[in-house]
C-alpha cells in the first residue's frame, strides 16, 4: 500500500519495491504510449519497454539514452512532437532531460547528470 506525503501540488506517493513490479510498470507505460506506434513497429516498441521497465536489472543511464532514441525513431511521424530532448550544460553542472509528453501527463522521463541518473515512469521514481 502506498504512503502518501503531502497534499495538492507537492503530492508524492512512496511504494514498496513489491507493490510495484516489472510487470504493472510496463502495463502502465505501454497503455500510455502504444498509440505512438505504427503497427508494423510495435513489436520492437515493445521490447524496449520491457527493458526499460525492468525493475530488477534497471538499464544504466547509457542505455536509457539508447532505448529512448530508439524509441523516438520507431514513433509515427505525427507523434514525435510527443518526445521531447532537452540537454543544459554550463560550468558547474550538465544534464540531459529525456521524456514523453501526452497532453498534460508525462509518462516516461529520465534525467541524467554527470554523477547521477533516474528515471520516472507514470510519476513513479525508478532508480
Amino acid at each position: 500500500m502506498p504512503i502518501t506525503i503531502g497534499r495538492g501540488f507537492l503530492k508524492s506517493e512512496m511504494f514498496s519495491q513489491s507493490a510495484i513490479s516489472q510487470r504493472s510498470f510496463f502495463t502502465l507505460l505501454w497503455e500510455r504510449i502504444k498509440d505512438f506506434f505504427c503497427d508494423t513497429q510495435r513489436s520492437t516498441a515493445d521490447q524496449y519497454i520491457k527493458e526499460l521497465c525492468d525493475v530488477a536489472s534497471p538499464p544504466d543511464a547509457q542505455r536509457l539514452f539508447d532505448l529512448f532514441c530508439a524509441l523516438y525513431e520507431l514513433s509515427s511521424p505525427s507523434c514525435r512532437g510527443n518526445f521531447h530532448f532537452q540537454h543544459y550544460k554550463d560550468a558547474e553542472c550538465q544534464y540531459t532531460n529525456l521524456f514523453i509528453k501526452d497532453g498534460e501527463d508525462i509518462p516516461l522521463c529520465i534525467v541524467i547528470r554527470q554523477d547521477h541518473y533516474y528515471y520516472d515512469i507514470m510519476n513513479r521514481t525508478v532508480l
